[in-house]
Order: C-alpha cells, then structure tokens, then sequence
C-alpha cells in the first residue's frame, strides 16, 4: 500500500476490529490502520468526532480513505460529513476480510479497488441525487385519497436500521425528515439526501413546512416515515394541527440529563413531559428498534 494514503476502517459494532483481527491471524499484526466503531449510545456526532481524532495524527492534505461496512449506516453518513472539511477524503461502503487483506500485503490501493470493485461502492455526497417533488398529476388523480404516515423518533434519523430494514417493511414511498435546523445546514441535508434507500423519494422539512403539507394531502396515496431525532418536533407538528395514531421510539441517545429506559432510548425530563402529554391526547407511544422486534409500551416505562 502507498505511504501517502491512510486508511481507516468503520462499522457498526466491532465488525471492523473483528475483520481486521482475522486479517492479522494471517498476516501478523498490522499498524498501519485505524478503527473506528460504532456502539450505542454514540451518534452521528461521536462518529464525526472519531474521524476527527484519528486524523488529526495524519499530515496535513494527505490522502484519508474511510471504508465502511454498509451504505447508508451511520458510520457512512457521519463520514460524508467528515469529509466536508477534510477534502482529501474518499469514502467507500463495503468493508470485507478479502479488502483488509489485499491491502495489508502490499497492494497499491487502486490495485485493491478494483480486485474488490464487485461489492466496494465509493460514496460521495456531490454526486447527483434524485429530487421528487409531488407530480400533479399524482394529486389531481388522488386528491380524494389520503397518505399513509408512520413516524418515528431516531436521534440518528436516516442510518442502516432506516434505510434498510424499516424502509422495506413499510413498503415506504417518501422519508420525510422534519427538522427545522437542518433545513439550513447543507452538510447534514447532503448526508440525508446520499443515506437516502433507493427508490425511496426524500423530503427535508420544517416543521410548519411539513404540517402545511400533510394538512394538504400533498402526499395522497403514499407511504411515507415521519422522521425526526426528537419529540420536540412532534409536538411541533401536533401543535400546527397535524394528527398521529402511534409514534415509535426507536432511538434517543444518552444525554448527560437523560435517564436510560430502553437499551437505545433515553429520555430527558422535557422528554417525558411531551410523552405524557401525547399520551394524553390518546396517541400510543412504543419503542421498536427493528421491525423483528416487539413493540414496548414507552409509557410504562416512565
């Protein structure tokens, strides 16, 4: 491998330290890469942070290659932002024994590539991503139906769990994140709009943005995951007259004034106060992480 190109391996869990110990039980121990794993309760800015850490031992405007275990994972999606202020940076999905190999003896980095290029995808987030907005011939069409809406609370918004799992349960349309800080932050709408699942149309909103649309039916006849990373959101939302059934809790990450309840959620005092008050409002409130998953009454828990 080139000594002017570092690389880093990524994953969910230890996946990636794994991988590259089993590499090791072949090649001998190998000091030239760096891990980076991602466990709960960590986020998108943990992640980012691991990064940061790791390449500040890299010399200025040397090349950085992050290879990650899946698409659309948030070890993935916190590397596209990354690499927002590190430029020289190259972001692939598809970590591999085979990968970690080929590199540890001795081949050229684009030699590696292309060896592995049958399940190796390079991310970038300037490539070109599908923009959908609602045709009218959609409304007109089905301006008498209404819009199946799921919704769900995950600090981590669109990450593997998501974009995979979630997305092909639901038979899912549209992911319409609502986050009215987002809206004004390209990096993370550039991470949204390259995490998200293909086939699978993207809307960034505000809440009053979002409310005015679904009050519109706008989205008639689609299946669409309200996604947003707190309840402030959907108290948001209710409060600018939009109605909900059932909210999932999937993932609330620890917080220094946050207490654990589940495994994933954690939950501040003002957290509670807006799930009392949806509970309230006869709107059932459960934790499911993964669809395989049985649902958990969140309200028994506080």
């Amino acid at each position: 491998m080139g000594d002017d190109i570092y690389v880093h391996f990524a994953s969910h869990g230890n996946y990636a330290a794994a991988t590259l110990h089993n590499c090791e039980l072949i090649t001998g121990k190998l000091s030239d890469f760096k891990i980076v794993s991602f466990e709960d309760p960590m986020g998108v800015e943990d992640v980012v942070k691991a990064y940061q850490d790791i390449c500040e031992q890299v010399p200025k405007d040397e090349s950085i290659m992050i290879i990650t275990d899946i698409f659309n994972g948030t070890p993935a999606n916190a590397a596209l932002i990354f690499k927002q202020k590190y430029r020289f940076v190259r972001i692939f999905a598809g970590l591999s024994l085979s990968l970690i190999l080929t590199l540890a003896t001795g081949t050229e980095i684009t030699d590696a590539l292309k060896q592995n290029r049958s399940f190796l995808k390079e991310i970038d987030a300037n490539d070109p991503i599908e923009e959908v907005i609602i045709s009218n011939k959609n409304k007109e069409s089905n301006k008498n139906s209404k819009g199946k809406f799921y919704v769900r609370i995950d600090s981590r918004l669109i990450h593997g769990q998501v974009a995979t799992m979630w997305a092909h349960e639901l038979n899912l349309d549209r992911i319409m994140v609502v986050d009215d800080g987002i809206v004004k932050d390209n990096i993370q709408k550039l991470a949204l709009r390259t995490a998200r699942p293909a086939g699978v149309h993207l809307s960034i909103l505000t809440s009053a943005g979002a409310a005015e649309r679904i009050k519109k039916n706008l989205y008639a006849d689609q299946r669409v995951l309200v996604l947003v990373k707190d309840p402030l959101m959907l108290k948001n939302l209710i409060n600018f007259g939009v109605n909900f059934s059932e909210i999932n809790v999937g993932n609330l990450s620890m917080t220094a004034e946050a207490k654990q309840v589940f495994k994933s959620v954690a939950l501040t005092s003002e957290d509670e106060k807006i799930f009392r008050d949806f509970n309230s409002r006869g709107i059932k409130i459960f934790h499911q992480m993964v669809p395989s998953d049985s649902r958990e009454d969140l309200i028994k828990r506080i």
